[in-house]
Order: structure tokens, then C-alpha cells, then sequence
């Protein structure tokens, strides 16, 4: 039987190069130079496995021989070639399948099959109308958009419409459909992330064939960076008690009653300055010889400051690891990897440092000052190594995401992330693993948690509130209970981790009929366990939705109630024992 492929995209010769390990740079790029990274890291993260295959390649035939669901092209479409226009025109012929692509230049080789659907005059505007198949559905944006009038034939509908002017168009080929779109969806989702939520409504709704995505909306990854660490301890500007387990079970209260998942990006290794004169360290209740620059398991330090930042204040890391655990238990979340130690590698040379209290950049574990001492070890002496083990060793779990401490890294960093088989590099923009390889997302945001507003929701998509310890212990956990409550009426419908995106992120989703009926089926190989059912989105174009849906889940089979929205479009939890148990509810498309 042959495999299935999900979605190809086909991009420009200049992007997604096969031999790098990461694509993208954590940062900003400019929209020219992401388009076909924007078009994975979006199909991804609805849950479908993409291929890719460049302008002028060979033909697609060399990815297993299937015809795809949907061909989306993530560059100018007069740059595909004659050999991968013969290939769609076969797809669009065997299937039903939906091509994506911008508008091509009149009279060049994309135009025909397009139905001569070309721009006309320029239009800016904020009125955003999806008058397509499914739902309809308007957005009004908070700037404007700019795209292309298009040029309509007999043989084109139009889809969507920017102040009344047509800004998507169709047109029915052989059993398939081709999408124009009169915009650079980089740019455009640049503007606002309505248009992230537009893209995705095409890709639901346009398509031709049954669909099944993961359901993102309203949906909030909570971060807390730093509990662990010995910043706090040795950095002067940084300076502020630990959480103890009384506050830990403050924070598992509030986010037990949200229903609500929260990541502990933890610091496993606690590093000693040798100074006796500043403070008194045990661990594991003992009091230990001090050595510069050793590293103790943080979950069994206490440290009392004496000389320090904050002379008198006894910093339990003992009672915060119980307090963790605790949390951990009620099942409101899990730890992830801030870092090794959260100092620079060589703490030896951090300890001797005239400077080591104050300079910020001591504190920095994986940037391009640190890079020279990393380069100097083994894979098995690595810190990131290391980190990992101490998570496996102290609290029984593997991590699925790294927090690089201050957002300093540097690629070798994220290559020795993916060998260690994690699943996403958490900064401001999200990586999301794709096999072998991290992909930089710039549709997914981390604003600071005390930054709530409703417009991080209108893509649709993931949204990372992150904050410290530091806040909590220094105004209370009031301080993260007020902020969640902004979120949720900023429209947070659910607070999850990153163990559970991981999880949904790591599933791939396919409808396939099954004796006159619709299953899905969910390959879930190399994702983590589930920790809490996963939302997705259903819709049959051809018929209406049943009450239930059968789900074939890696070795188990289940049918679980779908709740409908209109005739063809419904939603459905699975995953996590009971399966199909529900845990709040996904929200409309």
C-alpha cells in the first residue's frame, strides 16, 4: 500500500536549502524570504505531514509516488516547472485535490490552469469576507491589507473578498480545485493574523475532499522561565527569593480551576560561587564543602544568603521542587528544559570572573560567547546532554521543548536539541520539529503574559504567554491569576502546555472512508504521550456530519461523540485515557 502525503509544497530555489537542519533564524525575516516556511510551519501545525519540492526540481513522484491532498505553492507560481505542472494536472485528474498558489503573470505557464484569474488594479483595505464553501465568515482588521484586484473568467467563483473586491478566486479542474490568492500571504499575515486565519479557512474550506485539522482557537501555551536556576542568587539585578511549595500550591489551585496546563521551563544544575562568606548551602539537607563553579541538583539545594544581594532570605529549592511535583501530580503541568545550569558553560571561568555578578552576559548558557566552549565537547558533555538527563532523572520525564536562557543560541545548539529528540525551541517565534529538522514559526507569538489583548487571537493559531518566577515572588501569585483572567476575557479559551502542543503538533490527521463512512486515522509515531484529549476540527464537503466519529489512534480504535457547528463541519476530542473524553471545548473555524 502506498503512503500518504498530505500536503507538497513547492517552493523557490533560494529557500528551505536540504541540507540545513534549521530553517529560519528565531528572528525576523523578512516576507520574501519565508514564504514557503510560513506555508509549513501553518500546514504543520493544522496537523499534516508536508513534502517539499522546489521550482524546476525533478518530479514530485519521488515522494512515494502518491497523489497529495493539497499542492500549495510557496513562491511565484510562473517559476514551477513544465515537469511539476504535468504532475498537478495528473493530481487534479486522479483526485480530489486543492491547489493553492498566487496569482501568475498574465500569459505565463501558471495562467491556464488557473482559469487566466491575473490582478488588475491594486486595493487596500480592512473588510475581510470569506464567501466560499462552509461557514461564512468576516474579519475586520486592525490595518490594512493590500493585495491585487483579481481579473475573474467564466470558469472562476470567488472565495473571499477585501471591501467587496475579489481577493481569492477558484476554479473547478477535472475532480480538483485551483485557489488564486491576490496576495503575498507572507505580507499580508504580516498585517494582521486575520489573514493567518483566512489561509486557514481556505485550506479547510476550499478543499474538495473530507478534512480533518487540529483546532487552535482561543488556545494559550502557558511558560514560566527560571525556577531552578541560581540566577536569582548571583545576579545582582535579578535578585529575589524562591517560590515556595505554600505559593507552588497557590499556582496549581488557580490552574486547576482554569483547566489549565502550565510549562516550568526548570534549571536543573545549581552552580556554587565557593564564596562561604556570602551565604550557607546544603544539599540534601547537608552542608557541603564549597567549590567555584560545581554544579548541585537544584531540586535538593537551600542556600541562605548572608553577604548577598538579598542578605537573611533563605532560598528553598527543596520546597519548591516539592511544590512542582505537587503541581505536576494534580496534572496542571509539566517541566521543560530552561538550560543546563542558565551560566555560561565554563563555570569555572563565571566563578573567577570580577564581573560575575553583574555582568548579564555570565547568565547566557547557549549564545555566541558561550559557543567556543561548547564547541570544545562531546555531544555526551553537552549541557543541553546533561539538562535532559538531570529532567529524567529528578522528576521521571522527557522534555519536549527548549527555553534557550536570555533567547541566545546558536544552530549547533539546536542541532544537539534535535539528536536529543526535542520537539520545539520556544523564544518569541516557536521552532516546530519536522522530522529532522527545526522549523522557525512566525505565526506563533510569546507576548509577555502581562501584555493580554485580543488580537493575538486572531490568527487562530497558538499564542505563548510567558513570564518568570521572578513576578510571583516578588507581587505574589495574584500577579499571574489577574493576568489569566485579562487573557480569558481577551478570549484564552484554553491554557495548555507545551507537552500537550507537542503532543497535537506531533499527530498526523487523515480522513479516509471506511465502508460508506468517514474515519480518522491519527499516525501519532515520535509524539509525545497525551496528557489531555486533543480538539479537532472535521468537514465533509459531500454529505452531512454523523454524531460520531470513528478514530483509529496508532494501536487503538474509538468512537467519539462530534459536535456540530453546521451540516458538513463538526469538532472532536481524542486521545489521553479515557479516550474521547472531552476537557472544555474547541471553538468555531
Amino acid at each position: 500500500m502506498e503512503a500518504d502525503l498530505d500536503t507538497l509544497l513547492i517552493t523557490s530555489e533560494s529557500e528551505l536549502t536540504l541540507a540545513q537542519r534549521v530553517w529560519g533564524t528565531g528572528g525576523w525575516l523578512e516576507p520574501g524570504a519565508r514564504e514557503g516556511l510560513d506555508w509549513l510551519t501553518l500546514l504543520r501545525l493544522l496537523g499534516w505531514a508536508v513534502a517539499v519540492n522546489r521550482c524546476g526540481a525533478s518530479t514530485p513522484e519521488a515522494h512515494g509516488g502518491t497523489r497529495p491532498e493539497r499542492i500549495v505553492v510557496g513562491c511565484d507560481p510562473d517559476c514551477v516547472g513544465d515537469t511539476q505542472l504535468a504532475w498537478i494536472r495528473r493530481s487534479l485528474s486522479e483526485r480530489p485535490v486543492l491547489v493553492v498558489a498566487r496569482a501568475a503573470a498574465a500569459g505565463g505557464t501558471w495562467a491556464d490552469l488557473s482559469g487566466g484569474a491575473g490582478t488588475a488594479d491594486r486595493i487596500v483595505g480592512r473588510n475581510l469576507q470569506w464567501v466560499g464553501p462552509g461557514s461564512t465568515r468576516s474579519w475586520r482588521t486592525s490595518a490594512d491589507i493590500v493585495g491585487s484586484r483579481l481579473r475573474r473568467s467564466a470558469a472562476t467563483t470567488v472565495l473571499a473578498m477585501l471591501d467587496g473586491a475579489p481577493l481569492i478566486v477558484a476554479r473547478a479542474v477535472e475532480r480538483g480545485v485551483v485557489v488564486t490568492l491576490g496576495f503575498h500571504p507572507s505580507t499580508a499575515r504580516d498585517a494582521d493574523g486575520a489573514m493567518s486565519a483566512l489561509l486557514k479557512h481556505l485550506l479547510i474550506c476550499a478543499s474538495p475532499a473530507p478534512v480533518a485539522w487540529l483546532e487552535w482557537s482561543g488556545t494559550m501555551v502557558l511558560r514560566m522561565d527560571d525556577p531552578g536556576g541560581a540566577q536569582n542568587v548571583h545576579l545582582r539585578s535579578w535578585a529575589y527569593p524562591k517560590l515556595d511549595q505554600a505559593a507552588w500550591a497557590a499556582i496549581t489551585q488557580d490552574l486547576t480551576r482554569r483547566d489549565a496546563r502550565l510549562s516550568i521551563a526548570y534549571v536543573a544544575g545549581w552552580v556554587d560561587d565557593g564564596d562561604a562568606t556570602r551565604g550557607d548551602l546544603w544539599v540534601a539537607g547537608t552542608a557541603v564543602p564549597r567549590v567555584a563553579g560545581s554544579v548541585h541538583p537544584s531540586r535538593a539545594v537551600r542556600y541562605r544568603d548572608r553577604h548577598g544581594h538579598l542578605p537573611g532570605t533563605l532560598h528553598d529549592y527543596e520546597s519548591e521542587f516539592r511544590g512542582i511535583q505537587a503541581l505536576r501530580a494534580a496534572g496542571a503541568g509539566d517541566v521543560e528544559l530552561h538550560g543546563y545550569t542558565h551560566l555560561f558553560p565554563d563555570t569555572s571561568a563565571w566563578a573567577a570572573a570580577p564581573d560575575r555578578y553583574d555582568a548579564v552576559s555570565w547568565f547566557r548558557e547557549f549564545g555566541r560567547g558561550a559557543a567556543p566552549v561548547l564547541a570544545g565537547r562531546t555531544a555526551e558533555h553537552h549541557p543541553l546532554t546533561h539538562a535532559v538527563a538531570a529532567l529524567e532523572r529528578d522528576f521521571g520525564v522527557r522534555p519536549t521543548t527548549l527555553i534557550c536562557p536570555g533567547d541566545e543560541w546558536t544552530d549547533a545548539t539546536l542541532h544537539q536539541a534535535l539528536d536529543l529528540g526535542l520537539q520545539f525551541v520556544g523564544s518569541y517565534y516557536l521552532a516546530l520539529r519536522d522530522a529532522d529538522r527545526f522549523c522557525w514559526a512566525q505565526h506563533v507569538c510569546a507576548p509577555y503574559l502581562d501584555e493580554p489583548a485580543a488580537a493575538w487571537f486572531t490568527s487562530e493559531l497558538p499564542v505563548v504567554g510567558y513570564f518568570h518566577d521572578r513576578e510571583l515572588a516578588l507581587d505574589g501569585v495574584q500577579w499571574m491569576t489577574q493576568y489569566l483572567d485579562r487573557w480569558a476575557a481577551a478570549g484564552a479559551r484554553r491554557f495548555i502546555d507545551f507537552r500537550e502542543l507537542a503532543t497535537a503538533v506531533g499527530c498526523r490527521l487523515r480522513l479516509r472512508a471506511e465502508g460508506g463512512h468517514v474515519a480518522l486515522h491519527v499516525d501519532g509515531r515520535g509524539a509525545p504521550t497525551w496528557s489531555r484529549p486533543v480538539h479537532v476540527g472535521i468537514r465533509l464537503p459531500d454529505r452531512c456530519l454523523p454524531s460520531r466519529l470513528r478514530v483509529h489512534c496508532d494501536h487503538d480504535t474509538v468512537d467519539v461523540p462530534l459536535e456540530r457547528v453546521e451540516g458538513t463541519c463538526g469538532f472532536a476530542s481524542f486521545g489521553a485515557p479515557p479516550c474521547g473524553s472531552r476537557t472544555g471545548g474547541p471553538q468555531t473555524p
